[in-house]
């Protein structure tokens, strides 16, 4: 049986009919993929709405129609912390002879030590080819670069070119095209969504028209064809999935949503779910928050709500996602999780710490002798926070207090959360160095540090974070005061303590947004219910959740099973459970994941 394509290849095959003109462009990527060439990296920029997410697309498939294995990565669904940055990028680059790179500024700082790691790890026969709004720095073209490195500015499409797009799309009418071509000056974006206005549109002024379509499609004039709710999900969140559209809008069809949006121009997909234009997702969120507030406040709260369900279910990147919609400046300054442009997270070089101590008058004080043995604990040092130049900001050291030495620093801080009851396994305690640096600095690399350390620990709920300062005088007090707080007590060292109780890191940054919206925020003692231990009262408070949220079909009665054989007495081993519902482990997995969802966002 001859092989059938798949849904996938569809949609490759009418992306890459759609794609029009940058002729002079791919001939770069021709002479890039030359074994001629000096070339080796090429970077390319412009403006949002350019089309640089299409013209990659198609470098991607020029590289494979010469035989070249290529591989796409969208830097905004790559994590923030260097290390766990570069592993992403090495993996992806090891299976592929072009990697390619798109929405490379949004890594800001973290961008060239990533560039230098894949200089050293790449082979020479490789290939890479970035993307970004800016033009590149200079340290491109430093330290003999200029020879392997090139350029590429996507300008706007000349007119044959952004005639032919608009044919494509099936604007046929001269005068129209006329109007839509003066107005879009050469925006594939604006081109596209021109294009998907009404051909008996009868507007006098097509440019006003076709700009407030930009800004308040959400009004519900003259859409994409598609549903204003569903659009606006995909604007508040950067990616939309079936799960989360469910449930930031119940009731609705989610499957035709999510293919409605899929179709649009203005959007891609990215990892398991779809993005829309990061430049008319932030237009059309100002602009709902500005035309429709109380709308907005509904939609953010259904998907915070659900974020934090996911979040305690272990998905961390959806805690962080959910610190995106907190409004007070102060604290989105300390934990809002927006790419830093001048800071960056990594670890430490063999040497540095002794190094950065000497320099920053650790080493004369007192107690560095004793305070080493709290950083060499194993594992070395936890995280270094870079300026974009490489100069270390701080280093910090954090365990859980279960973990802690027994060490002068372990016993005080270890002392510090007995006193205040926190569990030892959702405590995090240490140490935190900061340099001799400029306030904004240590502030900005304080942010940036927090969501790096989530994602190197991955715990959603922990408790509460204890941290020592051997120089007092450099904590950035402005941003330390709004989380940390210092304990008095018989210990030698000073501490501070930042408590996430009740209900942990998830159930702070929940309250926070909350707050911000000013609607109450959802029971979070619910994440009890799914604990690990024998408690006949909670058991019996599961028990009856399951009965208000298990429907008797068929497949309700496999995810109840599924949460029973796991969180009700006596407790399945995997394997029983397998052998129980007669499915793979993938799908056991499956089954749980959505049962717990299921249980979390139960609502009394």
């Amino acid at each position: 049986m001859a092989h059938e394509a798949s849904m996938r290849d569809a949609a490759d095959a009418a992306d890459a009919r759609g794609f029009v003109g940058r002729t002079a462009e791919l001939e770069a990527i021709d002479d890039l993929l030359s074994p001629a060439t000096s070339s080796r990296i090429l970077y390319v920029y412009g403006p949002g709405g350019i089309g640089k997410s299409a013209f990659l697309r198609a470098a991607a498939r020029r590289a494979i129609a010469a035989g070249h294995a290529a591989a796409i990565l969208d830097a905004r669904s790559l994590p923030i912390d260097l290390d766990l940055l570069r592993a992403r990028v090495l993996e992806a680059a090891g299976t592929a002879r072009v990697l390619v790179i798109d929405e490379a500024d949004t890594l800001g700082s973290a961008l060239p030590p990533l560039r230098d790691g894949l200089l050293d790890a790449l082979p020479e026969s490789a290939r890479l080819i970035l993307a970004g709004r800016l033009a590149p720095q200079p340290t491109w073209r430093e330290g003999g670069l200029h020879a392997i490195f090139s350029d590429l500015p996507l300008t706007p499409l000349p007119r044959e070119d952004a005639d032919a797009l608009l044919a494509q799309r099936g604007v046929d009418s001269p005068e129209r095209k006329e109007r839509l071509l003066q107005w879009a000056a050469g925006s594939p974006l604006a081109l596209t969504v021109g294009a998907s206005l009404l051909p008996d549109s009868n507007a006098g002024d097509l440019g006003a028209e076709l700009e407030r379509r930009l800004t308040q499609w959400l009004e519900g004039e003259e859409t994409l064809n598609i549903d204003p709710e569903v659009l606006a999900v995909a604007a508040l969140t950067r990616t939309v999935d079936a799960r989360l559209l469910a449930a930031a809008l119940p009731g609705r069809s989610t499957r035709d949503g999510l293919q409605r949006l899929g179709e649009l121009r203005v959007t891609q997909r990215l990892g398991g779910g779809i993005t829309l234009h990061p430049v008319l997702a932030a237009t059309i969120k100002e602009r709902l928050k500005d035309e429709s507030p109380a709308r907005y406040r509904v939609l953010a709260a259904r998907i915070v709500d659900h974020l934090a369900t996911r979040a305690r279910l272990g998905d961390i990147e959806a805690l962080l996602e959910m610190t995106l919609f907190i409004e007070s400046e102060q604290l989105r300054a300390i934990i809002g999780m927006e790419a830093s442009p001048t800071h960056y997270a990594d670890r430490p070089h063999e040497g540095e710490l002794a190094q950065f101590a000497r320099l920053n008058g650790f080493d004369a004080q007192p107690g560095w002798a004793a305070m080493t043995q709290f950083v060499a604990l194993p594992g070395g040092v936890d995280l270094v926070m870079r300026r974009n130049d490489g100069v270390p900001i701080f280093f910090g050291v954090l365990r859980r207090v279960s973990d802690l030495p027994d060490s002068p620093l372990g016993r005080d801080l270890a002392a510090v959360a007995h006193a205040k009851g926190v569990d030892p396994e959702l405590c995090f305690a240490g140490i935190v160095l900061f340099a001799e640096a400029p306030t904004a600095d240590r502030a900005e690399a304080t942010r940036i540090s927090i969501g790096a350390f989530m994602r190197r620990h991955r715990v959603a709920t922990m408790e509460a974070v204890i941290i020592h300062y051997p120089e007092p005088a450099r904590r950035p007090d402005d941003s330390i005061s709004l989380l940390a707080k210092p304990v008095d007590g018989p210990w030698e060292h000073e501490i501070f303590f930042s408590e996430f109780r009740p209900g942990g890191a998830v159930a702070f940054v929940e309250r926070a947004v909350f707050a911000d919206l000013g609607v109450a925020p959802p029971d979070a003692s619910l994440a009890d219910l799914l604990a690990a231990d024998d408690d006949p009262a909670r058991q019996e408070r599961l028990t009856r959740v399951l009965d208000a949220v298990f429907a008797d079909t068929v497949e309700d009665r496999r995810l109840r099973q599924a949460v029973e054989m796991t969180h009700l007495s006596p407790r399945r081993g995997e394997q029983e459970c397998l052998d129980t519902l007669h499915v793979s482990r993938a799908t056991w997995f499956r089954l749980l994941r959505e049962a717990r969802e299921r249980v979390l966002a139960y609502r009394e």
